[in-house]
This record gives C-alpha cells, sequence and structure tokens, in this order.
C-alpha cells in the first residue's frame, strides 16, 4: 500500500509538472492528439465522441483500424454540419485522394462532387463515398497524460455515405488505417508529428466507472494513473507486415501460441489486428487445438457451454481479475522474440455470476489468416503501431501494474 502512495505521488508530481510547463496556444505543436474510447456493451464496439463544424457535437464514431477514410459519416450526417462543403472533381484535395476514375468525367464542363471507395472492417468490399470539408475538434495533449484546452479545429478531407454498414450507435467511422487519406496521415502531416498510433481499449469491468480508454495519435509519452513511468518503457515489440495499401490493415507474425509450456500448432500466417472483431478469432484448427489445451490446463471446473462460445467453466473463487494459478495464461510468441500475455481477464468473458468462457471464436477452414486478435484481448493493453518504423509495440495487461485502460484524463 505503501509502495501504491508513492507511486501516486510520483505521478501527480509529472502531471502538475507537465501541465505548469505546457503551453495552451493552439497555434504551437502539440504533444500528440489524445481522444477518449468508449465501449457499448451491447455491440462491443469502441467508439470516439467527436464534434464536426461548428454545431454538430459528440458524434459518436467507431474506431477502425481498418477503415482508410479519415471520417466516413452517413451523408445524413453529415449534411446537418453548417459548415460541410461537397470537394469537387478537379480541385487540389480531390486530385491529393485520388479519386474513383469514373467519379470525375472529363468530357463535361460540370464540376461533379468528387468520389473515392474506402475500405472498412465492417464491410468486405470498399464502400463508395463522396468527398466533403469541414472542421473536425481534435483533443489533444502536451503531457501525455491530460487534455489540453478545448480541442484543436483543424480543415479536413472527410467522406459521407449513403449505405449505412455500422450499427446505430454510431453514424460513422474514425479510420486509423495506414493509408495517405486515414486520420493519422492527415494529422502527422498537418503538423510534422511521428506516424504512431496507440491505443488503449476500456474495459467496462476495471478502473474508473467514469474513465474512458485512450487514442493517441503522434507518439508518446503515454502516461498511465498509478503509474509512475512512460508507459512506453514497458514495450514489447515485433515488426508490423507489409499489407495492401489500399486498405492499410495492421498485421504481425504470430510463430506459435503456448499455454502453460504446451504449445499450440500455428501454421505459417499472418495475423490481423482488428478493433471491430469482439473476440479473437481463430481459424478452425487452430482454435480447436487452444480451447483443449485451456482445457487440459486449466485448474477450473468445466459446465455446459454458453454461446456463442464453445468452452466453458465455473468461476467460483476466481477473484474479479480471473487471474492466477488456476487460469492458463496464453502466450503469443511473435517474430523476433516478444511474447504477448493473455491473462485471464482478457482470455475469459464472464457470461453469468458463476460461469466464465473462454473468449475466443472458430473462424473456421476458409479463414484466410490464422488470427484475428480482437478488442476483448486487447481491453487494458496498451498498444502502439508505428508506422514509419513498421513495428507494433503492447505491454500485455495493465491490470498486472495496478493500472488500467479506464481512466479520467481531465484535471
Amino acid at each position: 500500500m505503501a509502495r501504491l502512495g508513492m507511486n501516486m505521488i510520483h505521478v501527480l508530481c509529472v502531471i502538475i509538472f507537465a501541465i505548469t510547463n505546457t503551453s495552451h496556444s493552439l497555434h504551437e505543436k502539440p504533444q500528440a492528439f489524445l481522444q477518449a474510447i468508449r465501449k457499448d456493451i451491447t455491440t462491443n464496439l469502441y467508439y470516439s465522441p467527436l464534434s464536426i463544424g461548428a454545431n454538430v457535437h459528440n458524434i459518436n464514431l467507431a474506431i477502425d483500424l481498418g477503415g482508410s477514410a479519415p471520417l466516413l459519416l452517413t451523408c445524413a450526417a453529415a449534411a446537418k454540419s453548417r459548415s460541410y462543403h461537397p470537394i469537387k472533381c478537379g480541385s487540389s484535395r480531390c486530385i491529393q485522394a485520388k479519386p474513383d476514375p469514373v467519379s470525375c468525367p472529363t468530357n463535361t464542363s460540370k464540376k461533379a462532387t468528387c468520389h473515392k471507395s474506402f475500405s472498412t472492417s465492417f464491410t468486405e468490399q470498399p464502400v463508395k463515398a463522396r468527398l466533403l470539408r469541414d472542421t473536425v475538434s481534435l483533443l489533444y495533449t502536451d503531457n501525455g497524460f491530460t487534455y489540453m484546452g478545448g480541442g484543436i479545429d483543424m480543415t479536413m478531407t472527410i467522406a459521407c455515405t449513403d449505405v449505412k454498414p455500422f450499427p446505430s450507435i454510431v453514424v460513422g467511422t474514425l479510420g486509423l488505417a495506414k493509408t495517405h487519406m486515414a486520420l493519422p496521415s492527415q494529422i502527422v502531416s498537418l503538423y510534422k508529428l511521428p506516424f504512431k498510433v496507440a491505443l488503449c481499449l476500456p474495459s467496462p469491468n476495471s478502473g474508473e466507472s467514469s474513465g474512458s480508454g485512450s487514442l493517441f495519435i503522434g507518439g508518446g509519452p503515454y502516461f498511465m494513473a498509478l503509474y509512475p513511468e512512460d508507459i512506453s518503457k514497458i514495450f514489447a515489440s515485433t515488426p508490423l507486415l507489409p499489407s495492401d495499401q489500399s486498405r492499410g490493415e495492421y498485421f504481425i507474425d504470430v510463430n506459435y501460441i503456448q499455454i502453460s509450456g504446451k504449445i499450440v500448432p500455428f501454421f505459417k500466417k499472418s495475423t490481423k489486428i482488428c478493433t471491430l472483431a469482439p473476440y479473437t478469432v481463430l481459424h478452425s484448427s487452430i482454435y480447436k487445438a487452444l480451447v483443449l489445451a485451456f482445457a487440459e490446463k486449466a485448474k477450473m471446473t468445466k459446465v455446459p457451454a454458453v454461446k456463442p462460445f464453445a468452452s466453458c467453466f465455473s468461476s467460483k473463487g476466481l477473484g474479479r481479475w480471473m487471474m492466477g494459478s488456476r487460469v492458463p495464461v496464453i502466450e503469443l510468441l511473435l517474430r523476433g522474440g516478444a511474447k504477448w500475455k493473455i491473462y485471464g481477464s482478457n482470455s475469459l468473458v464472464k457470461v453469468s455470476k458463476d460461469v466464465v468462457c473462454l473468449g475466443f471464436m472458430d473462424g473456421g477452414v476458409n479463414l484466410t489468416m490464422g488470427m484475428i486478435i480482437g478488442g476483448y484481448q486487447m481491453e487494458d493493453n496498451f498498444v502502439e503501431f508505428d508506422v514509419k518504423a513498421s513495428k507494433f509495440s503492447f505491454t500485455s495487461s495493465l491490470l498486472l501494474i495496478n493500472s488500467s485502460c479506464s481512466q479520467s484524463r481531465h484535471f
């Protein structure tokens, strides 16, 4: 308890020092942009509230690591802004966006609206969208911990579509793919920041009830409550793999999976990281081997399965974080030797008062990759995508250091 108190004092001193030495001028370059992330427990969607234009405040946009559009809204939502302007064919913004060839005919003097197709994690095929110009208000930080001022308004190219591929809890997506039009590319280009995107997805079961997760664009340092140092000092890292340039998704290489010393065979296929997959999805052969290995090593009583899960256990005596010797640790052994450890808080899903289930899904035999790492396994883990260095870094569970992703960053 004394150590926890000293850690808290250390963190507060760091924050106070940073705040007192921070300029609040919106004309100076921020350290990084920092947005809140929340989770809708009905849909398992992670989303961020944003304000657009002068009159559209706190609209919810799904966090999409596979989204190549900066912001992809429904056109009905985009039209509510009094300051939006359609981007016309032939304009510099349209040319820079590299529009769909058929969207800007050359045999007419009429300046049509510029169109471009964008990939999303909600759809298998790209979504055709109109390009718009509007102001987007983004929060920022100058100390790696707290929000500064009321946000920075910047004029950006965004997109809207007449179809709605996303649930009603959101009106669009916030695209974080490594493409030239996605939100990170526009921000780091405008403010000359490092091309780094970091996520800390919140869990409804940990941290402050009023807290939110975090999206950083522009790099660290990254400070978390109850931990006295920059969280990047405990990063482990593995290379990011090349991906389709038009989609800009994030892939890593998993060599094999290990559960309490037992190796789960993992054939050589890339692994995608996707916040829109509620739970990690495995190729059927890997999934079956993982379920068998986990059940063999778990010191828990098996109970009937609860859909959509296939392997469930009694949770009596496990404790709030479902950690300890009774719950096997699932280790992802990555290229370069890094280990991403998945503890009970990220492997077991509480489905009732006395039942927990293994939170992995069978993706079938036709899954084109070995694994898709989903949102639940990333909750309370701090992860960073360093696009320029082609490097993925992570912490494993922050609960082990008495922290979490659910924090209040207002000071």
